[in-house]
């Protein structure tokens, strides 16, 4: 026998004692047949104990000598029943949780709820409750969901955006933006829902002017509201887009949205009659040639603007004449200017919309003929003289910031200011005192949170909040100068409660500050940030700008919150639609019988497509039903598996991906089963003795490769590129490979023992419950082989590693008589020599040279890899 062979099967044996079975069968004994009863058993015995070992580990690690790894999903809405999209973004990020944590690191993986909003305030006006009531007996019933998937958050760390203990630290926030001069109220042209009264931003407002939740015609109406700055922070969020891992166009959303730096603003003084009425900041596009600047443009669609800022300054007749200026003409305004701040030069006013397309959502805009063409072109129209001071560049943008004039950043023209406001209950109380003498006065930090009060009817008023009927609450005083005062009624936009959330739970029971500074340098910046794509822009541009700032006010280190983001697409169910109407049927009402699916009642032509999941598509499913149906780990394995996580599912359980993963469960419990029989009964000196001979050697050698294979790939896919379904295509290849393996492999080799562990390791982030009952097949196994964890279960094993193959195979040129006869595989290290001359001499092409000669002489050259025979 070869020695490589009886080194190799000697080593890490294990004497065959039983070890006790912790599972389903605790009789010790496996069952042969995986049943679909068996399913059910495994799933219910594991879901328990899976689950009191989670509840029993260590809270809070601290060991940090581990690396971290901050595993993130975005948190859901309590809308009170979890859909697939929910089952398959936290499947996803369980599976990476578990699959770090099996690698060594401190995994930090929580969940809580972004539980203020429009629809609870709706929801609960409708069944005449409290939103709070209504929103905590839905984030209960949604929790006990997540928990019966046996999805392991860090529960310890769940935070809730509607707790008094959580907006305290939003309002705490909010507060230092306005203390930052990022955070300011004007009066703004909105978009007014009519029927749920209250104000959308644009991207809630679709293609048809409708508000996206209630379907009513969206107005126009200009209100108080509260703005936070973040156009000052759009060259930063752009520029350190390039720490961010590309993610599937992602990177290509956020550039989209914030745009090219193109210039930055200038607050200019505005004058009527030669009275100065406000400033205003003007877009400046060269902002190095801001002196020879001859007019303003005012964009024709945002006159209303300007017209409405001066109403609100006593000059209604301008305003009127801006309001009412016809769209499709230029006007030049005479009793309107704007002062220069840098060359002194009082500018006229011209209401245009040339710059339209190059300046979408700018309002303001100094036009200088030195640089544009199109400012040329007005300037000589209406005879402007043309300035032409010496420019000076970064001499003029100093001195514009020593005047005040400008706040030092850069900014696009394609942005404007995330408007916070909102009119309504069911959110966070925006912390600000107006007063009579002070205006807008913060609230102090040790008098936050400031809580909503209970009131039992949230309808409101056209340009109301529900706040403003709780006078016991809107009534107070001045925290500067204890004159009587009223409370801003406003709350905030939910996307602020969700802008930073993240960084609360890595401290969420801190009650000093909103997270201390040396836990988010540690566990920060979120590694892997998981969520739909439909956010990929605004929720993610609204985070990344608040931890911009907070870094900036020195809470934390790390600029950039997220290090990677994983957008996974949407979950679409098949939908009928009436071809005539455009109405969506269920299924029941669907004649399928015909050559065209037809409407039951009326025979109407039905069009079939795949659409987001939706109650009023009827093309849901429920995940309660389909767990039910199928268990817990094929309903995992067909999220993961469809489709990539960043594309698209189309929900069939008609398709192959069913039968697909079953079958996979099935070859990894036959191959479980064949090496139960194997080993059973085996002597330790059959393996003491067992002859490897070369050809068994070069199989173990091809299944060391398959396995290698498997493990890098599978291994670079949860590390890399996160496609989890190619993960578990290399894991049904290696499924395939290892249930042809034939027996003695089996029963002799450590090789498929080591490959059977790898592959149930490797699947155990995916399907803990299968696995943990694999792996317990496998500790029922006499005669280990392989250097595993044995008496701990699956998810405490070590990740798998390529291992160099048990001998090296080279080419040898093999010479009979001194000619060349032919190139042989084989083992590069030779020890058997009657082994190595068998192989050799088996040769059809030696035995053809050779003539039925017997070999006198057998000489093998181990270091240039040739063999000589020689017949005399």
């Amino acid at each position: 026998m070869l020695s490589q062979g009886r080194a190799y099967l000697r080593h890490s044996v294990v004497q065959g004692q039983q070890l006790i079975r912790y599972v389903t069968n605790e009789s010790g004994t496996w069952k042969r047949r995986y049943k679909r009863q068996t399913r059910v058993e495994i799933e219910e015995y594991w879901k328990e104990k899976l689950t009191e070992k989670w509840e029993s580990r260590e809270k809070f690690p601290t060991n940090e000598v581990k690396p971290k790894f901050y595993c993130l999903s975005m948190f859901p809405y309590p809308s009170g029943r979890l859909h697939m999209g929910h089952v398959r973004v936290y499947t996803i990020s369980d599976t990476f949780a578990q699959f770090y944590r099996m690698n060594g690191y401190n995994v930090i993986h929580p969940m809580g709820w972004d539980a203020f909003g429009l629809p609870a305030e709706n929801a609960a006006r409708d069944r005449n409750l409290d939103p709070k009531e209504w929103t905590l007996s839905n984030i209960k019933y949604m929790k006990d969901q997540l928990k019966n998937l046996n999805l392991m958050f860090d529960w310890e760390r769940e935070v809730s955006t509607c707790d008094p203990e959580y907006y305290k630290w939003t309002q705490f926030i909010f507060v230092k933006l306005f203390q930052a001069g990022l955070a300011y109220q004007k009066d703004a042209l909105v978009n007014w829902d009519p029927v749920d009264q209250t104000v959308l931003a644009d991207e809630q407002v679709d293609e048809d002017g409708r508000s996206w939740r209630s379907g009513a015609v969206v107005e126009q109406k200009y209100m108080k509201q509260w703005f936070l700055k973040s156009t000052e922070y759009s060259e930063q969020l752009l520029d350190s887009l390039s720490s961010i891992e590309e993610d599937y166009g992602v990177k290509a959303m956020q550039k989209n949205w914030i745009g090219e730096i193109d210039g930055c603003n200038f607050d200019f003084e505005v004058s009527v009659d030669n009275e100065i009425l406000c400033t205003l900041p003007v877009f400046c596009p060269h902002p190095e040639s801001v002196m020879n600047s001859s007019h303003i443009v005012i964009q024709s669609k945002f006159k209303g603007e300007i017209a409405n800022v001066l109403d609100n300054h006593g000059k209604k007749s301008v305003a009127d004449m801006i309001s009412n200026s016809p769209c499709d003409k230029e006007i030049l305004l005479h009793e309107c200017t704007f002062k220069n701040p840098l060359s002194g030069d009082m500018l006229p006013i011209i209401i245009s919309d040339q710059y339209e397309t190059k300046f979408e959502k700018t309002p303001l805009i100094l036009a200088i003929p030195e640089v544009d063409d199109i400012a040329t072109a007005m300037a000589n129209h209406y005879s402007f003289q043309h300035p032409n001071y010496p420019s000076t560049g970064s001499d003029i943008l100093a001195k514009a910031k020593l005047l005040g004039i400008w706040n030092g950043k850069r900014c696009s023209s394609k942005l404007r200011d995330w408007l916070i406001s909102r009119q309504r209950y069911w959110g966070t109380p925006i912390p600000i005192i107006h007063c009579q003498r002070h205006g807008a006065v913060a609230v102090p930090a040790e008098k936050l949170p400031v809580q909503l009060p209970e009131i039992k009817d949230v309808s409101i008023k056209p340009g109301q909040s529900p706040l403003d009927s709780v006078h016991e609450w809107v009534d107070t005083s001045c925290p500067k100068c204890g004159l009587p005062a009223k409370r801003e009624t406003d709350t905030m936009d939910t996307f602020v409660d969700s802008s930073w959330y993240f960084l609360r739970y890595t401290d969420p029971l801190n009650t000093d500050v909103p997270f201390s500074r040396k836990i988010a340098d540690q566990l920060m910046p979120v590694d892997l940030y998981i969520g739909g794509k439909e956010h990929a822009v605004l929720h993610l541009y609204f985070a990344r700008f608040i931890n911009h700032f907070l870094a900036d006010q020195e809470y934390l280190r790390h600029k950039e919150p997220f290090k990677k983001l994983l957008s996974q697409g949407l979950i679409k169910g098949l939908t009928h639609q009436v071809k005539s109407t455009g109405k969506y049927i269920s299924l029941d009402d669907v004649d399928k019988t015909a050559e065209v699916p037809v409407t039951k009642d009326g025979g109407e032509l039905v069009e079939e497509s795949f659409q987001k999941m939706s109650k009023s598509k009827f093309n849901g499913i429920d995940p309660e039903d389909f767990v039910k149906e199928w268990g817990i780990s094929i309903t995992r394995l067909y999220v993961l598996y469809a489709a990539a996580p960043f594309e698209d599912i189309h929900w069939n359980v008609k398709t192959d991906v069913i039968p697909g993963v079953m079958r996979l469960q099935l070859k990894l419990w036959t191959c479980v089963t064949k090496i139960i029989d194997a080993r059973k009964g085996l002597h330790r000196d059959s393996i003491d003795n067992f002859k490897a001979d070369i050809a068994f050697l070069r199989k173990v050698n091809n299944l060391n490769g398959a396995i290698n294979k498997a493990i890098q790939d599978i291994t670079g896919h949860y590390r890399n590129d996160c496609v989890l379904s190619a993960a578990i295509t290399c894991l049904m290849v290696l499924g395939k490979i290892l249930s042809n393996i034939p027996g003695n492999i089996i029963t002799y080799s450590a090789e498929f023992e080591r490959g059977l562990s790898a592959i149930i390791i490797m699947a155990a982030p995916m399907v803990p419950h299968f696995s943990s009952e694999l792996w317990c097949g496998m500790q029922l196994m006499q005669y280990k082989l392989t250097e595993q964890v044995w008496e701990s279960d699956v998810l405490a094993q070590p990740w798998p590693k390529p291992k160099p193959p048990l001998v090296r195979f080279e080419d040898y040129k093999i010479y009979v008589d001194g000619g060349f006869c032919v190139d042989l595989n084989l083992p590069a290290v030779v020890n058997d020599w009657c082994g190595m001359k068998r192989i050799v001499l088996g040769n059809r092409s030696v035995q053809k040279s050779l003539r039925n000669n017997e070999p006198a002489k057998f000489k093998v050259d181990e270091d240039g890899y040739e063999i000589h025979i020689c017949t005399s």
